[in-house]
């Protein structure tokens, strides 16, 4: 008998890269009493907000590079917290190698990926026209993500992302989230989480006609919001505002 095989069910599994938003933990201390009681006091404001959350612990912000974190206890310490730890970012050799004890991934800093050129390249200024070279035109300049529109409401649970602005028509509930690289515009009712500028973009801003958002973001500045919350301007809860980014400040403010 001939068997047919679908070519997905002829491997077990495929690999692929995917780019994914996590949030980053800078660690600026490595105090555990400290730790414990600001994760206390996020977490008591937000608990459903970070319950699974995967997070990314920079070592790069520590005031202190000679010390080395018990990284088994602050996993742990981040685990009772509901946050999953799933990778280091940075620090030294011996922060890698920490890690590689704990069986936790390690990822080196932004800056670390950049490879540097092998030789230093010797310019030598010529005159275009003696030399009979032609001029090279000037390339145009890179495009701009276009925008995204939705135009049907954003339900919990739903994650959108655009690499631009992002456009929402409808409302988005409580327990959606909207990721954009630029701007994001609602104009219905916002009710869950708005991260904008996700790709560092610190002049992004959101903008909103009924704010009820859980938690804003620019640039990973964030914000939890709420009407009971003390550290959210109250005043525009439940009415229109625009939320940036001053001084690595997050302002709430009217549209007008």
């Amino acid at each position: 008998m001939t068997s047919i095989l679908n070519p997905k069910s002829a491997t077990a599994f495929q690999l692929k890269g995917s780019i994914y938003t996590l949030t980053t933990l800078e660690l600026h201390t490595t105090d555990e009493k400290r730790l414990k009681q600001q994760l206390s006091s996020i977490i008591s404001k937000a608990p459903q907000f970070f319950q699974q959350t995967p997070v990314v612990l920079d070592l790069d912000t520590l005031e202190d590079h000679n010390t080395e974190p018990n990284l088994i206890n602050i996993r742990h310490l981040l685990h009772t917290s509901g946050m999953l730890l799933v990778a280091i970012r940075g620090g030294l050799e011996k922060h890698k190698t920490a890690a590689a004890h704990a069986n936790i991934a390690w990822l080196p800093h932004q800056k670390q990926n950049k490879q540097p050129s092998a030789q230093p390249n010797n310019v030598v200024m010529i005159n275009q026209h003696e030399a009979n070279i032609p001029v090279e035109k000037t390339k145009p300049a890179p495009l701009k993500a276009e925008a995204k529109i939705i135009s049907r409401p954003v339900r919990s649970g739903q994650q959108v992302y655009s690499e631009g602005d992002l456009i929402v028509l409808g409302q988005v509930s409580a327990g959606a989230e909207l990721l954009a690289g630029g701007h994001i515009h609602v104009y219905g009712p916002l009710r869950g989480r708005a991260l904008a500028g996700v790709n560092g973009n610190k002049t992004a801003r959101i903008f909103c006609n009924h704010f009820e958002a859980e938690l804003v973001s620019i640039s990973g500045q964030y914000k939890l919001t709420g009407k009971d919350q003390k550290n959210i301007e109250c005043h525009r809860w439940s009415k229109n505002a625009q939320i940036f980014l001053d001084d690595n400040h997050l302002h709430i403010n009217p549209l007008s």
